[in-house]
């Protein structure tokens, strides 16, 4: 009886977590908990085993609840296979063969208060940098070395506001994306690894914003990204307010978006919040690529200051045209 009232326990925030996954809510309350869809393995696993064996025990005594507790254990092996159906490709590495050198993209929420020094150690050796909820007095508040490292950017430095993208080679301010809640922001950068990259930083509105403004601004941006002209690479970085089960971020890989970290293999990616005494709990921070670009590698970085841990991606050209 104990087994299977644990078992049945546990059951129940993993049912709610795929109930999540499935029904995909788009309304700001039910997205929260979406955001914690991911953790529905923790609980599928326990209550699998614990079901078994309170249903293996009750047909050694011929218990009148056998079959039901079969049943149960039958239903919760089918919750835990398809979570980790679900969950499988982000930690499955992309055997897509590269054909190009290496282009290195940081991305990182600042929150207007994160330390520039910091920032500045943690961004050595990218290529592209992409800042959001960076501030204009933050943004020029940036050490000399970074400037000198990164001397390229867009916006230029008089109109930042919220989104900015830096680089080590030259960039072509391309403009802000559609008015929505925080700044987001596309440029042209001339790589020597790939020529020309379409950056976009980018920033829709959380489901704390209310009014449906979670759902209208992820619509948006995705609306806007499927109007690109896809003539050339494109790499799409940034604060998305989405985890990856997320209806608005599924909708984004059903378009042909790739998620680097998970090209890279690099698993459940938890990014947000990091300012607290416990690790992150959710990911929200994501680098996405199109068709022509994969990811070798991704990884996170913590700078004090901020409630976002910074993302790396290493990606390569695939030879897709």
């Amino acid at each position: 009886m104990a087994l299977a009232t644990l078992g049945l326990l546990a059951a129940l925030p993993a049912t709610l977590a795929t109930g999540l996954r499935v029904l995909s809510p788009t309304t700001e309350r039910w997205a929260k908990a979406a955001a914690f869809i991911p953790y529905g393995l923790v609980f599928w696993l326990p209550a699998a085993v614990l079901l078994a064996l309170a249903a293996v025990r009750a047909w050694r005594h011929r218990s009148s609840g056998r079959v039901t507790l079969s049943l149960l254990s039958l239903v919760t092996v089918a919750g835990l296979g398809a979570t980790i159906v679900w969950h499988a490709p982000a930690f499955t590495v992309d055997q897509q063969a590269t054909t190009t050198a290496p282009l290195t993209v940081v991305s990182l929420n600042v929150a207007q208060t994160a330390d520039p020094a910091a920032v500045a150690r943690a961004a050595q050796g990218a290529d592209v940098v992409v800042f959001l909820e960076a501030a204009q007095h933050w943004a020029q508040s940036m050490p000399a070395s970074f400037r000198q490292e990164f001397p390229y950017q867009g916006p230029e430095p008089g109109d930042v506001e919220d989104a900015v993208i830096f680089s080590r080679h030259p960039v072509t301010p391309m403009g802000p994306l559609p008015t929505s809640s925080m700044g987001q922001w596309t440029a042209t950068v001339d790589t020597p690894q790939l020529g020309e990259v379409r950056v976009v930083g980018v920033h829709p509105c959380n489901p704390y914003c209310r009014g449906g403004l979670w759902a209208q601004e992820a619509a948006t941006l995705r609306g806007w990204l499927a109007d690109l002209d896809r003539s050339i690479p494109t790499v799409v970085a940034g604060d998305f307010n989405a985890v990856d089960d997320h209806v608005t971020m599924r909708a984004l890989y059903a378009d042909g978006w790739r998620s680097a970290a998970h090209l890279a293999g690099a698993g459940f990616v938890r990014t947000w919040p990091a300012n607290r005494r416990i690790p992150p709990m959710i990911g929200i921070d994501h680098v996405l690529v199109d068709q022509r670009l994969t990811a070798t590698a991704f990884s996170t970085f913590h700078v004090p200051g901020t409630d976002h841990l910074g993302v790396r991606a290493v990606i390569a050209g695939t030879g897709v045209q």
